[in-house]
């Protein structure tokens, strides 16, 4: 008897072209977890949206992007291939994304054509958020109740969340002693994608499990609670989203005279647009243009920002004890 793992992540454009960009916006930005309008709303909004963003964007994929492919599909890839090795030939390990390609339904059609009867969805989010998690288990519901319908009906387990494996635990502090030793009065800033304060007020987990995520981080490093900041980026517009801003962090620390800090976001498995341009490259030059415009001699300011664990044995290690927990 096989059983099926699907993992599930967010997606990316086929291409760092605004024609790629276009359809795969257009798919994140009408799904109602996202913006939560009615549909009589969210579909003109979207249609505005999409006419412009994708021009403004289309060069910061084409900086993320490798001649291989995008860097996240790769990395997506890679954790499937290493997650199937890891839990050996009993599971069929399948790869989908939210929105774009791969598609969930192909997904689990690849597990029903292996013989699956019971199949595993994972959401490679470590912390469960409504906007990430929640979405995926929605889209695969539906899915498996169209499949259902076609007269394939497996036993279905879900992952909602891993970040209390141990070895996730164990692979973050880790990832963050390879990439910094902090200097006296240095910062280390645990951010992870913010999400709409109306969702945390109907359901506290997210914001709990990152607390929970920061806290034993920083205990892990040896880095007092002063020092371990945690925040959010990332807001999609000027509705009311769970804050503090990594971006208001980063200035209000360069302000004080904070000259060495480290961000890293446990929220992400694979480095993306977010991580990769946002974080490492955007935010880390409004943190030393504030640090500078602040007197600092700029050779002495210091950003540094954690890889997302990609394939880190320790991540891998999580999703199969998560996986295996839930049969």
């Amino acid at each position: 008897m096989t059983v099926g793992v699907l993992l599930i992540n967010t997606g990316t454009p086929d291409e760092p072209t605004v024609e790629a960009i276009r359809p795969y916006l257009t798919e994140f930005l009408m799904d109602p977890a996202i913006i939560g309008a009615p549909y009589f709303v969210r579909k003109p909004l979207v249609k505005h949206i999409v006419s412009s963003r994708p021009e403004k964007n289309v060069e910061r994929y084409r900086a993320f992007w490798t001649p291989e492919g995008s860097p996240f599909m790769l990395t997506s890839r890679a954790q499937q291939r290493a997650l199937a090795d890891d839990l050996g030939s009993e599971f069929a390990v399948e790869l989908a994304m939210r929105y774009g390609n791969p598609g969930i339904r192909p997904g689990l059609e690849a597990l029903r054509d292996a013989g699956c009867s019971t199949v595993v969805v994972v959401p490679l989010y470590p912390q469960n958020v409504n906007v990430c998690a929640g979405t995926c288990f929605k889209e695969a519901r539906a899915q498996l109740a169209a499949l259902a319908r076609e007269g394939w009906r497996p036993e279905v387990r879900e992952v909602p969340s891993f970040c209390d494996q141990p070895a996730y635990r164990r692979a973050l502090a880790e990832s963050v002693a390879r990439a910094w030793q902090p200097e006296p009065g240095a910062k280390l800033l645990v951010s992870f994608h913010s999400t709409m304060l109306r969702d945390i007020k109907r359901d506290p987990t997210y914001l709990d499990q990152a607390t929970r995520t920061r806290d034993r981080l920083a205990a892990d490093l040896g880095i007092s609670a002063d020092d371990a900041v945690l925040c959010f980026q990332s807001r999609f517009d000027n509705r009311k989203w769970l804050s503090p801003f990594t971006e208001h962090v980063l200035r209000d620390l360069a302000r004080r005279g904070t000259r060495d800090v480290c961000v890293v976001c446990p929220g992400f498995v694979a480095d993306n647009l977010e991580t990769s341009v946002e974080v490492n490259a955007e935010l880390r030059e409004a943190f030393m243009q504030e640090a500078v415009a602040a007197g600092a001699d700029a050779a002495q300011v210091r950003f540094t920002y954690v890889p997302a664990l990609g394939t880190s044995p320790g991540l891998i290690e999580a999703l199969s004890c998560a996986v295996k927990e839930v049969l």
